[in-house]
């Protein structure tokens, strides 16, 4: 795939995978359909984007080239496969933790691609992600080590306590990764949406909120995240309490992230989210021209510039997406350059005694001119 092309199969790709797709009037399936190469780069490219699964069942209406109608399938089984098995790994879990009496919440797994696409194998799922109460960290570590897991961050739990996730591998046949979360948001120090799903539990408010946080948390390089919002607005989006939701998201710091992760939604799902919800989270004059700037003209050329937002080029997306004309985006700034010693070693390994001041260093050495040159760039 030429590059000059990429934002031309987004294009495509989004509104194949997007509820609009249903008409079938993507011009690549209507027009053209036997162009194998280009449907061989569409298909690496929604591999990519991890939206593999979902194009396949989305476009099953479509009359397809065979070899293409082939490569989808196989793509969608192997899928199903994997996601079946991680369900059944889930439930292993989560009834050894309620068993326990630990309170948690499955966050990205097999159970989303259900409730969002009504289809267990839909969703492209790497991992199991779970959220625990910071309280019950400790406890629950000692749970996956007895269900077989190691952590793959060494030292105390008690020295973590800050880290915002933290990784665990099951070296069985197949292996099985989790991240335990004791927080949604990162680069904060109190994370309000975490809070808000401690006290009510995963609410139709605080899922929206987590799925437009997945966006902003994966600097919006990433179609499946944007899919999810879609797919969530158009099934239970008529359900949201938008008060609450509102008043939740005026408590984050990632406020203007949220509210063009609904933007680019409501596209593809135009009658779900009021104005007022939208006007609200809009964002100001400075975080507008940073998203701007980074990721281009809308979801599917941030999609094309997915490697660069992967790199220094996501930190502008990040100010952009807190940006209130307050010190929040300056408070972000200062934990993506400083962030605590828990995060460094859930990051880079770093060992437990360790010193800290290299690490920092580096860190430093890395990001503050890639950081510079974003602001630059984006100044009028």
């Amino acid at each position: 795939m030429t590059p000059n092309r990429e934002p031309d199969f987004a294009r495509e790709l989004l509104s194949l995978c997007t509820a609009s797709s249903r008409s079938g009037d993507a011009s690549l399936a209507s027009a053209g359909a036997n162009n194998l190469q280009d449907w061989e780069s569409l298909i690496r490219l929604a591999v990519e984007q991890g939206v593999a699964p979902l194009l396949a069942v989305r476009t099953r209406h479509l009359r397809l080239p065979v070899p293409v109608r082939e490569r989808l399938e196989s793509i969608y089984s192997l899928n199903s496969l994997r996601n079946l098995r991680l369900a059944a790994e889930e439930s292993r879990i989560s009834a050894a933790l309620t068993v326990a009496g630990l309170r948690h919440w499955p966050l990205k797994g097999p159970g989303l691609s259900e409730r969002l696409y009504g289809d267990i194998g839909v969703r492209q799922v790497s991992d199991l992600d779970l959220l625990v109460e910071p309280a019950n960290l400790a406890r629950a570590d000692v749970l996956l080590t007895e269900l077989g897991y190691a952590r793959q961050t060494s030292g105390k739990i008690q020295s973590l306590a800050r880290a915002q996730e933290l990784l665990y591998i099951r070296n069985s046949n197949p292996a099985f990764y989790l991240d335990l979360h004791q927080r949604l948001l990162p680069y904060v120090r109190r994370d309000p949406l975490a809070a808000r799903v401690f006290a009510s539990g995963m609410t139709k408010e605080n899922l929206l909120l987590y799925l437009c946080a997945n966006q902003i948390t994966h600097r919006f390089a990433r179609l499946r995240y944007l899919c999810d919002v879609a797919a969530f607005l158009e099934h239970e989006g008529s359900d949201v309490e938008w008060n609450a939701f509102l008043a939740t998201a005026r408590r984050m710091p990632w406020g203007p992230g949220v509210g063009l992760a609904l933007d680019w939604a409501v596209a593809f799902a135009p009658s779900s989210v009021p104005p007022r919800v939208l006007h609200a989270l809009r964002p100001g004059p400075i975080g507008d021209l940073l998203l701007k700037r980074s990721l281009g003209d809308g979801a599917a050329e941030a999609a094309a510039r997915s490697h660069l937002l992967d790199g220094p080029a996501g930190a502008s997306v990040s100010l952009g997406s807190a940006y209130l004309g307050r010190p929040a985006a300056a408070s972000i700034a200062w934990q993506m350059m400083f962030p605590s010693r828990a995060y460094l070693r859930e990051q880079t390994g770093a060992p437990a005694d360790g010193a800290f001041i290299p690490a920092y260093a580096s860190r430093l050495m890395r990001k503050i001119p890639a950081a510079l040159r974003q602001l630059l760039k984006a100044t009028p």
